[in-house]
């Protein structure tokens, strides 16, 4: 239920109507975002920031709508601004975390919690995804967040266990982040041939049982000998051939 009732809602939009430039925009479009007018929200915030470009506030109000209306880009742009306006704005720093996370750049998400606990030392959302994600500050971790596909291998074969390479691929599917998960787990899979609770991670990928995931491998290593046997008995035939039509004489 809204904290804002119809009458406050209608002083806020005759103060609006005497004075466009009035920041009690800010608190009308959050006012209307918490009745569901997404819409109506937006167009008062995209008017009342271009009136009040520093009023932070209202960027945050305006990035909240932006955020829920799933336009992380745009709301990106305008929580860099607010926060470089006032750094210690604690809700555009939890927002600016949010983003990071929603656009999968994990790094940045972490290095603005951390900021974050710097003004709020006891926030717990803070503290879980630090806690969860602090190995993204590792040297190879930071490698790992555009690999190439030559030096993919050569960094998991650096990690210093299995343990740790599903960590980081846990991390990532509690993320909903699938493609990043099966990018670390692939080549993990080579290193690691045949550790059981990596073949779990594919199987829960592709949405088999570990059970069906074994069967499915077995299948394609059988069809894999049946090609090669096929090749070899194929190019053993051609040679017969080439051999019955040498001329012994």
């Amino acid at each position: 239920m809204s904290q804002f009732d119809p009458k406050t809602i209608e002083e806020y939009q005759l103060i609006l109507i005497k004075n466009p430039r009035s920041p009690v925009f800010a608190a009308l479009a959050e006012a209307y975002r918490k009745m569901g007018l997404i819409e109506e929200a937006l167009e008062v915030t995209t008017k009342g920031v271009k009136h009040n470009p520093e009023f932070v506030s209202g960027l945050v109000a305006h990035a909240k709508i932006l955020l829920e209306m799933k336009d992380y880009s745009e709301s990106l742009q305008v929580l860099k601004k607010a926060h470089s306006l006032k750094p210690e704005n604690l809700l555009a720093l939890k927002l600016l975390s949010h983003v990071y996370i929603k656009l999968k750049k994990y790094q940045k998400a972490l290095l603005t919690y951390k900021k974050l606990l710097i003004f709020n030392p006891n926030d717990n959302e803070a503290i879980q995804f630090i806690a969860k994600w602090q190995f993204l500050e590792s040297s190879e971790k930071q490698k790992f967040v555009t690999p190439t596909e030559e030096s993919l291998d050569d960094w998991v074969e650096q990690l210093p266990s299995v343990d740790h390479a599903l960590h980081i691929i846990d991390s990532f599917l509690n993320a909903n982040d699938t493609e990043s998960a099966e990018t670390i787990l692939r080549p993990a899979l080579r290193v690691w041939r045949d550790q059981p609770d990596l073949k779990r991670r594919l199987a829960l990928l592709k949405g088999l049982t570990p059970e069906a995931m074994e069967r499915s491998e077995s299948l394609a290593m059988k069809k894999k000998v049946i090609e090669i046997k096929k090749i070899f008995f194929q190019n053993w035939l051609q040679r017969v051939e080439q051999i019955k039509g040498v001329d012994p004489t």
